[in-house]
């Protein structure tokens, strides 16, 4: 999603490709961690620097919901539950995720999801073991 508002074109043309064609899903993990870092990126400012000043924030905040929200808005919010995180827990073990990507791959895997969307290569090896399919170009979005 950050891809997308970057101007990613691989990121943009996946999005282009998947919207409507296909049920797109996300978790509060993956809402929390783009709004936050759109709020830092475009406020310019770090976290603790954010803490102290609200109106960056709001300001900040506000451009993430006229220009951002919208495309999450375009996805079904899966919950995150006890279930996900001891998977998730395996999968920081296991292969070395980090806590959020975990968490990713572990929603997938609990509600029967067949494929990721993501251009982090950290999850080949994990979405090949867990057999959930890595869509990271427009070629592998069409061969699903």
């Amino acid at each position: 999603m950050l891809s997308i508002k970057k101007g990613n074109p691989k990121a943009v043309k996946m999005m282009e490709n998947a919207l409507g064609a296909y049920e797109l899903y996300i978790n509060d993990v993956v809402y929390s961690e783009v709004a936050y870092v759109f709020i830092r990126t475009d406020s310019g400012k770090s976290y603790f620097e954010l803490k102290r000043d609200k109106k960056s924030v709001i300001n900040a905040g506000s451009n993430f919901l006229s220009k951002l929200f919208p495309l999450l808005n375009l996805t079904k919010l899966l919950e995150v539950n006890d279930s996900i995180i001891a998977l998730a827990n395996n999968y920081i073990v296991k292969y070395g995720l980090l806590p959020n990507d975990a968490l990713f791959l572990a929603t997938c895997k609990f509600y029967g999801i067949e494929s990721l969307v993501s251009l982090d290569e950290d999850f080949k090896e994990p979405c090949r073991e867990e057999k959930i399919r890595l869509v990271s170009d427009v070629e592998s979005l069409k061969e699903g």
